[in-house]
């Protein structure tokens, strides 16, 4: 195995770790964050990095840096949120029309700025178990796991 699949493979086993993370953080509700994570190995000379995409605001459930008061959010993910949870919807008002009054809040008041790390955790696990078993198979003894919310998770330098 190359590193570069070695490293993919690693890809994978954070991307599941992460959606598993969020979902026992209660982070999980469509399942758009999870599936927009990808990983991909950029290579300079002797050194290779995994490094992640995914959807913008996975860095703010991970850091919890809510949304400032001041601009309105977006109303049909809020539908769509509305619906996918079961949230009740107070009487008299239609799901529209109870997105919009929440959209209204947020605009007002902001979000809550909880964090919900599930990128540092992730990398923690994998890497202290099936991580390493992937990248000894290819001949890698030294990694460096970036645990500080970067997009370059993982770098190993020959």
């Amino acid at each position: 195995m190359t590193i570069t699949e070695a490293l993919l493979k690693v890809g994978d086993e954070l991307k599941a770790t992460m959606i598993e993370t969020l979902k026992k953080k209660g982070s999980y509700g469509k399942g758009d964050l999870g599936n927009s994570i990808t990983y991909d190995v950029r290579t300079k000379e002797f050194n290779y990095q995994l490094i992640r995409t995914m959807l913008t605001y996975g860095i703010f459930v991970d850091q919890g840096d809510g949304r400032k008061p001041g601009k309105r959010p977006p109303v049909q993910p809020l539908v769509d949120w509305i619906t996918f949870k079961k949230i009740p919807v107070p009487t008299g008002l239609t799901v529209k029309q109870f997105a919009f009054a929440i959209a209204h809040k947020i605009e007002k008041r902001g979000t809550d700025p909880k964090p919900r790390p599930f990128i540092s955790p992730s990398i923690q696990q994998v890497m202290n178990t099936t991580g390493k078993e992937i990248l000894a198979e290819a001949g890698v003894d030294t990694v460096v796991a970036e645990i500080n919310g970067t997009l370059e998770d993982i770098s190993i330098k020959q």
